[in-house]
């Protein structure tokens, strides 16, 4: 009976994740068909490069511009679900084995950054418009900086002696200001600057405070997540170069290299939410 009814719940969830899927693709349909809608967008401003930019064949005339770079942001939205969804539970939990569930703040903001990326890609892949562009981007620093906050999180606690299954206020407040401001300092506040070559100060900076971590307080991770997710974040890296140099290259396909770093990016937010969760201390 057990096994049946963990059985009948994946079904249901399965059937519900297709069908969201197919309302989503069928959402975007729609939209190009209808004859109103075309060319909406040539009244913002798009740079002159964003029709030829990506592999996929662009036709600016239609309201979602790129419908597989769009469908194809999927990936963040059922991330967030998930994500929202283990969070939500961990409020009324009494065993604590991490920050993660001792603070459900962890849950709630990567799968709210999540929907913020599922979003602000949906936007820019559909627009290609600039505004789109540079809150797409944004996002990006969203999900570069949570790793960052956890693992200083992890380090503050590692160094005051506190258990991280236990919660700590003053950090927890005092991490959220900080990164927050950190985030609209980032945004608004680095023109001119290669905000690619910021994020990779971050992520070169989150991959020093993990090791860090993994030194003082070893052992209490499941390191399968941690290698599944860097993996996909090679993989994801590699399929954006191929995109941006037209590497595999078929305007036409259904499959695009760009579809392929959302779903990469995707599976890496993933499975490093299941590492920060595999954290097992004490009760």
């Amino acid at each position: 009976m057990i096994k049946f009814n963990i059985f009948s719940i994946t079904l249901r969830r399965f059937i519900v994740l297709v069908s969201t899927g197919i309302l989503f693709a069928t959402g975007i349909w729609l939209l190009n068909q209808a004859p109103s809608l075309r060319g909406y967008w040539y009244r913002f401003n798009t740079e002159a490069e964003m029709g030829t930019f990506f592999c996929e064949k662009t036709i600016m005339d239609h309201f979602v511009r790129q419908p597989m770079n769009t469908f194809s942001n999927f990936i963040y939205w059922l991330t967030a679900v998930v994500i929202l969804n283990r969070g939500w539970k961990d409020r009324t939990k009494r065993n604590r084995y991490n920050i993660i569930s001792a603070n459900p703040f962890y849950s709630f903001t990567l799968g709210g950054i999540m929907l913020y990326i599922f979003c602000s890609s949906v936007f820019f892949h559909s627009s290609l418009i600039h505004f789109a562009g540079e809150l797409d981007f944004s996002a990006v620093y969203c999900l570069s900086l949570f790793p960052f906050m956890y693992f200083t999180h992890r380090l503050w606690l590692l160094r005051l002696g506190i258990p991280s299954n236990q919660r700590h206020a003053k950090s927890t407040r005092t991490l959220i200001v900080v990164f927050t401001l950190a985030y609209f300092l980032l945004t608004f506040g680095t023109p001119g600057f290669d905000r690619n070559y910021i994020v990779l100060a971050i992520i070169v900076m989150v991959v020093g405070f993990a090791i860090a971590v993994e030194r003082y307080d070893p052992g209490k991770t499941n390191h399968y997540y941690l290698v599944t997710c860097m993996l996909s974040i090679l993989f994801a890296a590699m399929w954006f170069g191929f995109d941006l140099h037209k590497v595999f290259c078929d305007p036409d396909s259904l499959i695009q290299p760009h579809s392929l770093w959302h779903l990469f990016s995707g599976i890496a937010a993933f499975y490093f939410y299941m590492y920060i969760r595999s954290e097992k201390n004490k009760l």
